[in-house]
């Protein structure tokens, strides 16, 4: 018998009766990823990564330039300070639904004192003792009960119509729907109230053994804040926890890897879709298992050795970042203009050459 035979039949009486779980999948790299995907990672790689995100490059979120007083110090951040998680977390999710040159826009332009009574817990302590509204008793009374809305351009509710509130104060702040409001009060007496996110985290690490499983846990705690949900759940956790897109500022690396999470927002299921063909399911969790289905097929350190060779989120990222319209032309992107797409261009997934994209 020769070894290689040896070797199969080996493999397989000690896999056999292994859960499907448990067993070895396909190696990396044995088939070819879609060759339109690989080369939006290679445009990643070659014209963003390690010059305007990732590889030491200060992220978007810990930078006044970009985010005003919404900025989160480095210094906090890499030890893992309660105060600049929960400003991170608050800064992040008014991303949902709105391009990123727009948020960026209103955050730099909002006043010290109105990003601390949006982001400062010890600032919303206060403002919830101050309150007398009944529904402040527990996370869920307020998440289901509280009924903030935009009225003709103000905020108000239908149990103390007229009363002053800082959820009121806070949605008319953030300049969206009504509900929005609600948020940094609902991430304060689901987290801060109980722990914060210290506590949050030695939770989750006693919970699970995997650094994987940590992140997917850590997301469906997180999504549990009124809006947040998981895709701004998904960003948080793997910002603190995928190195190679912000080293030495992931705190909570290694005990919880954040390289497999996936974030699917509008232009990533543009991406996916435009790959996929029109009869493929079109879910977020379709959407995110292909993704790591196609990672699985790149090693990544073919385009950058300083990264892991399997990352499904690196890859999102790079989807994301190739497909994204406003964002390719804030910075001043060569392909804006171009009346057909360049040699090695991905016209299928090219925003400029489809002529669409946010």
């Amino acid at each position: 018998m020769s070894k290689r035979l040896w070797r199969s039949r080996a493999t397989w009486w000690i896999t056999a009766g292994m859960p499907s779980c448990m067993r070895p999948g396909p190696s990396r790299g044995s088939a070819r990823a879609d060759v339109r995907l690989r080369a939006a990672v290679a445009w990643y790689f070659g014209n963003l990564f390690g010059r305007i995100e990732g590889g030491g490059i200060l992220p978007y979120y810990c930078d006044t330039q970009r985010v005003g007083r919404f900025a989160v110090r480095p210094d906090e951040l890499a030890r893992g300070a309660g105060e600049a998680l929960f400003r991170l977390c608050v800064g992040m999710a008014m991303f949902q639904a709105r391009r990123d040159v727009v948020i960026m826009r209103q955050q730099r332009m909002s006043s010290a004192a109105l990003v601390r009574r949006l982001t400062s817990p010890s600032t919303l302590r206060r403002a919830i003792g101050k309150n007398g509204c009944p529904k402040l008793a527990s996370p869920d009374l307020f998440d289901l009960g509280c009924d903030v809305a935009r009225i003709r351009g103000a905020a108000d509710c239908g149990l103390r119509p007229g009363a002053m509130c800082h959820v009121k104060e806070a949605t008319i702040a953030f300049n969206r729907t009504g509900d929005m409001g609600k948020l940094p009060t609902s991430a304060w007496l689901r987290l801060w109230k109980a722990g914060g996110f210290r506590d949050l985290l030695r939770g989750a690490l006693a919970q699970e053994r995997e650094p994987t499983r940590r992140a997917a846990l850590l997301v469906n705690e997180l999504a549990r804040v009124h809006r947040v949900g998981r895709k701004l759940a998904t960003m948080f956790v793997s910002a603190l926890s995928t190195p190679a897109l912000a080293p030495g500022l992931t705190p909570w690396f290694p005990e919880v890897d954040g390289n497999e999470l996936v974030v699917i927002d509008t232009n990533v299921a543009r991406g996916v879709d435009a790959l996929r063909g029109v009869e493929a399911p079109r879910t977020y969790a379709a959407r995110e298992r292909w993704i790591k289905e196609e990672a699985a097929k790149l090693d990544l350190k073919r385009f950058r050795r300083d990264v892991p060779s399997f990352s499904p989120r690196l890859v999102q990222q790079a989807l994301y970042s190739f497909c994204s319209k406003s964002n390719r032309a804030a910075r001043g992107d060569g392909c804006v203009g171009l009346q057909a797409p360049c040699a090695s261009c991905a016209p299928a997934l090219c925003p400029f050459a489809l002529r669409a994209g946010s």
